[in-house]
């Protein structure tokens, strides 16, 4: 065990050795500015508020200057080069031998240089959020107030001889209050123009304009300021109601045990449940008093994810062994960071502590997972070791890219360049040691998810179970289950999280009412005509091959009035009345109870012997419907997850502009995917209560209560005027994979008569009957037509851009 720990450890030490920062040309030299007198430029600032979070600032400057300036030929170099960068650094940099580090600042391409044999030219492009006090892109810095925000320019000191050309500034639709000095000219409805006049061609002043942006964008700016604190308690309450909701359900399950006086499983995962639940805000607390210096920062949030993996080893209850290793392992990276402060002690430190984190978490999940089973120390403490140096390997890697970014046009053979690279990954590291627990504590739905299927699975596969539909606890385990990992986050508006509380009584709200009101319409629920008994009283598995036997019976005496409708009649065709009575015949009952001389009850009327099969559902078991359903949506689930995490993290390079970047999309790709194989588990264990008659028509209510709550989110954001990101198209996608699924549950629940038909279209067109059929394909074909128009529509830029993630270092 130690070789591995040690061999990894290594590992994390090498990729942290900094390499030779694009050759070892340095920018040293004279930049000759008094040769750039004949030099014109031009710059234009635009900010963009509508549809984003915050606001996007894009600058824009050209430089024209002469070959006859020494550095000129130094420009057609590689991106890489020592010597580009040197004759680049000479025309943007502030002040002469300054070093250049722009954080804010962020390029979709280099640089494009272009020569005519005359002079070069120099077109570069670069974009900021405003979510900061000062921000800083090209020549402009824009300073937020609370509901006033300036925009200075001042030319690089290499160009203020040079010819400015023309300087532009776009303040918004909101304009400009005042501007210094003047501008000559405006373009457009808003936008300021200063071009140089005749008897000052040359002399450009520092400008300076004051604007009022709108108050969402203002609000959005003062990111971690003044009362955007408070998102952060809105986070809690969310953990604290999900905490709540749980105990609820918990106490219920144990007023009414799945069998007549539980199972030691049910008690079991239901502690487990109740324990997890309150661990989560009670960690979210302490991490919350871990304020401090940097230094005191990153101890204390090694000591708290030591503490959360021994936590989570202690409700897994399976003896000191797991205990004792996560502990040795958090205590490991404790002495670690307080004996030593250098690189090495905190990779070490933080290489350790995620290993507590993982190790803890592994052992969690394969004791929900696997309850009989032991918790694999030998595997799953390498496995921890070896998931926790990728995670600190890939956030050296990202801090490495972030660094090229931020000083691409410094002088790294100077040694003030060698410090700062040096500051710039010791905070990287120690943030990373501070954000360990709290980033795992980001994605504890996952964990939370595993309790409530474990406790589930315990109610659902009780041997003296007699409920044919979930019980009323199980219900309520299912909308928590719903709203703590199916449906995506919602109330998080203008930067702020303060209301995101307020989706857990939303979701269960909706599918409350979905369960309330539409369950009367559900197929089971109808009564029969005489007993006035519901279906789901008096129809148990013990019925379904009687049923399947008539359902076929059903059908093909249709297919006979189908054709006698037609005039198509032989020797052997029945007449319309035998074969009615004959259908009447089908819809006969006889109650549990009832003697030969007493009548037999009937289905009501509108209800035939296939929408019972159907509304019954594949499997004996409310539970063994939700795993069938659950492993349906799996097939569809993968790929439409993959579109989402590409579309969300990759395409917009969200993955590389957090020190989590890489962990974050391949547990976001995880997420996506979970969710929707959860919504297919929602669908089949609530199949019995869902209305409808036929599957899609089941998914299609699911559906609506899923995209109800989105929709009330996307008219909020219309209000703070945010962009929706991808809710239309996760909605889409949502309802396709519940519709794919419920027909594959359809054609299951008819599998014994999969042999008579040549494929499985011929066999749903047989029990939905033509005319359900061309419905439920034309309604299918909709929404495949409507996911992908949707995602032309935001591959295309016709939908609102939503603010990437700030790259912290």
């Amino acid at each position: 065990m130690r070789l591995i720990v040690v061999a990894l450890v290594t590992l994390a030490c090498w990729l942290t050795a900094p390499a030779e920062a694009h050759g070892t040309v340095g920018i040293a030299g004279d930049c000759a500015v008094h040769r750039l007198a004949s030099a014109r430029a031009s710059a234009s600032l635009r900010l963009l508020h509508h549809g984003r979070t915050h606001s996007r600032a894009e600058s824009v400057m050209t430089v024209r200057v002469p070959t006859s300036w020494p550095l000129a030929p130094k420009l057609l170099m590689g991106e890489d080069s020592g010597a580009y960068r040197q004759a680049l650094g000479c025309l943007v940099r502030e002040e002469a031998g300054a070093q250049l580090l722009r954080p804010d600042e962020w390029r979709k391409a280099p640089p494009h240089i272009t020569s005519d044999g005359k002079e070069v030219r120099i077109r570069m492009e670069t974009h900021a959020w405003v979510d900061a006090s000062h921000v800083a892109l090209g020549p402009w810095r824009i300073e937020t107030g609370l509901t006033r925000w300036t925009i200075r320019f001042k030319a690089p000191e290499a160009l203020r001889a040079a010819r400015w050309d023309t300087i532009e500034i776009d303040p918004g639709a909101q304009g400009a209050e005042w501007a210094r000095p003047e501008p000559s000219a405006g373009r457009g409805a808003h936008a300021l123009v200063w071009k140089p006049s005749t008897g000052s061609a040359r002399s450009i002043p520092e400008i300076a304009v004051r604007t009022t942006p709108p108050w969402q964008r203002a609000w959005a700016a003062r990111d971690g300021r003044d009362m955007n604190n408070v998102g952060v308690l809105g986070g809690l309450v969310w953990m604290v109601g999900i905490a709540a909701v749980a105990t609820t359900a918990v106490r219920s399950a144990r007023r009414r045990p799945a069998g007549a006086l539980g199972t030691p499983e049910e008690t079991s995962a239901a502690r487990r449940l109740v324990g997890w639940v309150w661990l989560s805000p009670a960690l979210a607390v302490l991490n919350g008093f871990a304020v401090g210096p940097p230094d005191d920062e990153a101890v204390l949030g090694v000591a708290l994810s030591a503490v959360a993996a021994v936590a989570m080893a202690a409700l897994c209850h399976r003896g000191p062994a797991v205990i004792a290793v996560t502990g040795s392992l958090g205590a490991a990276a404790i002495t670690s960071i307080l004996v030593s402060s250098s690189t090495k002690a905190l990779i070490t430190a933080n290489v350790l502590a995620q290993s507590a984190l993982l190790c803890g978490a592994l052992v969690w999940a394969r004791q929900l997972s696997a309850p009989h089973r032991r918790p694999g120390l030998p595997v799953l403490v390498p496995l921890s070791v070896a998931l926790a140096a990728v995670l600190v390997g890939c956030h050296l890697w990202l801090s490495e890219r972030g660094w090229d970014r931020v000083s691409w046009l410094s002088d790294p053979a100077t040694d003030e360049y060698a410090t700062r690279h040096g500051e710039h990954l010791t905070s990287g590291l120690q943030e990373l040691a501070a954000d360990s627990a709290s980033w795992l504590l980001g994605y504890d739905t996952v964990l939370t998810a595993l309790a409530i299927v474990a406790l589930l699975r315990a109610r659902g596969t009780a041997p003296q179970s007699q409920h044919a539909a979930p019980a009323a606890p199980d219900i309520l385990l299912m909308m928590l289950l719903y709203t703590a990992f199916v449906t995506p986050l919602i109330g998080s508006y203008l930067n702020n999280g303060t209301l995101v509380w307020l989706q857990i009584g939303l979701d269960i709200a909706l599918l409350g009412l979905l369960l309330i009101v539409g369950g009367r319409r559900s197929t089971l629920a109808q009564r029969l005509d005489v007993s006035g008994r519901p279906l789901r009283e008096v129809f148990a598995e013990a019925h379904r091959v009687d049923f399947l036997h008539r359902a076929r019976q059903y059908r093909e005496l249709h297919a006979t009035l189908r054709r006698l409708d037609h005039g198509q009649s032989d020797e052997t065709t029945m007449t319309r009345a035998a074969v009615e009575r004959r259908l009447r015949g089908l819809h006969r009952w006889r109650t549990p109870g009832h003697t030969n001389r007493q009548a037999s009850d009937r289905l009501p009327s509108d209800v035939t012997v296939v929408d019972v099969v159907l509304a019954w559902g594949p499997r004996a078991t409310w539970w063994e419907n939700g795993r069938l359903a659950a492993t349906y949506a799996s097939f569809l689930a993968a790929p439409a997850s993959a579109l989402m995490t590409w579309r969300t993290w990759i395409q917009n390079g969200s993955w590389e502009q957090t020190s989590w970047g890489a962990a974050d999309t391949a547990l976001t790709l995880l997420l996506w995917g979970l969710g929707w194989v959860g919504a297919g588990f929602l669908l089949g264990a609530l199949w019995r209560l869902l209305p409808g008659r036929r599957g899609p028509a089941r998914a299609l209510g699911l559906g609506l209560a899923y995209a109800l709550p989105i929709g009330l989110d996307a008219l909020a954001r219309l209000a703070t005027d945010e962009g929706h990101g991808e809710a239309a198209l996760d909605v889409s996608l949502t309802l396709l994979i519940l519709t794919v699924t419920a027909l594959a549950m359809d054609l299951e629940t008819f599998r014994g008569e999969r042999r008579y038909w040549p494929s499985r279209l011929s066999l749903l067109l047989s029990v939905y009957q033509m005319r359900y059929l061309a419905l439920q394909a034309a309604y299918l074909i909709a929404q495949i037509v409507a996911a992908i128009t949707i995602w032309q529509f935001v591959t295309d830029g016709g939908g609102p851009t939503e603010t990437p993630i700030k790259f912290q270092p």
